[in-house]
């Protein structure tokens, strides 16, 4: 159980690594002041440009990709390995929205999510992804994108996965950002949301 905790604790911490603010700290700009005030690679897209949005994303996968990765090879003879992969992958999820290292206070997950389910159900994000793609092509709106797309994982995985531990944890997830969007969605209901369209 050792390692599994140890394994859990790493993810976590390795989830909190605010890579929206080490990307924008050389430019002096704290996302969390401007913009959106989130820490994440739309809003760091917005106030750098989308070379340095495109790094943030790729960070933020990297914190679910990979310790994943790590709990793949680490657990793979052990008869739970489908759970602790999960867990391992929830754990980074939670420090991107609760990093210990910015008192609690985090991004909102959608790309840590990704990242998780790269490794846990690939087809699932694929498909995902291609909602997330056409929603933000069509309403101009990211918010949509993530909402949707993170809505849909857990209805995909028991057609393209069946792993039931796998559907639990995009459950949770995605309930998870649905709440840390909550004022988006109150500002999409008084169409007062930041169309990316108009970026």
């Amino acid at each position: 159980m050792e390692k599994v905790y140890s394994i859990f604790i790493l993810a976590y911490l390795l989830g909190s690594i605010p890579t929206a603010l080490l990307v924008a700290k050389p430019f002096g700009i704290d996302p969390r002041k401007h913009g959106s005030k989130n820490l994440g690679a739309t809003n760091v897209a917005r106030l750098l440009g989308k070379k340095w949005g495109l790094l943030t994303l790729i960070g933020d996968m990297g914190k679910g990709i990979v310790p994943m990765l790590l709990a793949l090879y680490l657990f793979k003879d052990y008869p739970q390995k489908d759970f602790l992969v999960a867990g391992t992958g929830f754990c980074a999820f939670l420090g991107h929205l609760f990093p210990v290292y910015l008192k609690f206070r985090g991004g909102k997950g959608v790309a840590t999510a990704a990242g998780v389910f790269l490794v846990l159900c690939p087809a699932a994000l694929a498909v995902a992804l291609t909602v997330f793609v056409l929603a933000v092509k069509f309403t101009g709106y990211v918010s949509v994108g993530s909402l949707l797309a993170s809505a849909l994982v857990p209805l995909l995985i028991p057609f393209l996965c069946h792993k039931e531990v796998y559907f639990y944890t995009a459950l949770v997830m995605a309930a998870l950002i649905w709440f840390k969007h909550r004022e988006n969605i109150r500002r999409l209901i008084r169409g007062e949301e930041k169309s990316w369209k108009k970026n």
